[in-house]
């Protein structure tokens, strides 16, 4: 891989992690931020709203974390840009617009048509997806 686009795609993650550690991740809606708009928040369900955006916000902030300290692990080990299941290239396009991606179109693509098939338990066992015919009462 050009090792020009390495370094690009090493610092773009370095930088990614760097946000993501300084507000990203720690970054919190708070209500009092919201009482400019007392109208808006007089029911308690905003305030659980906010809770409930609170914990997605930094649970996806966490995984883009993870994903981003993979991508740097897998760079120091000389592997970056290969593909974990078929061990090609992954091209520099993908890279560009995912610089964490850890397969290659191909192999994502067919991961993708997969899980619309199969589901995984939290056992982390694959099960076929049945989707049941409920007859209608009319």
């Amino acid at each position: 891989m050009n090792k020009h686009l390495v370094r690009e795609l090493a610092n773009q993650l370095r930088r990614g992690r760097s946000s993501l550690l300084s507000d990203g991740v720690n970054r919190k809606i708070v209500p009092e931020e919201v009482e400019e708009r007392e109208s808006e928040i007089e029911e308690s369900a905003q305030v659980d709203r906010i809770t409930i955006i609170n914990s997605h916000l930094e649970e996806r902030g966490h995984k883009n974390l993870q994903a981003i300290d993979v991508a740097l692990d897998r760079l120091a080990e000389g592997k970056y840009g290969v593909c974990q299941e078929c061990g090609d290239e992954i091209g520099p396009a993908r890279l560009r617009a995912l610089p964490t991606a850890t397969l290659c179109i191909d192999c994502a693509t067919k991961r993708e048509q997969e899980s619309k098939y199969f589901k995984e338990e939290d056992t982390g066992v694959r099960v076929p997806r049945v989707e049941l015919d409920v007859p209608d009462d009319s």
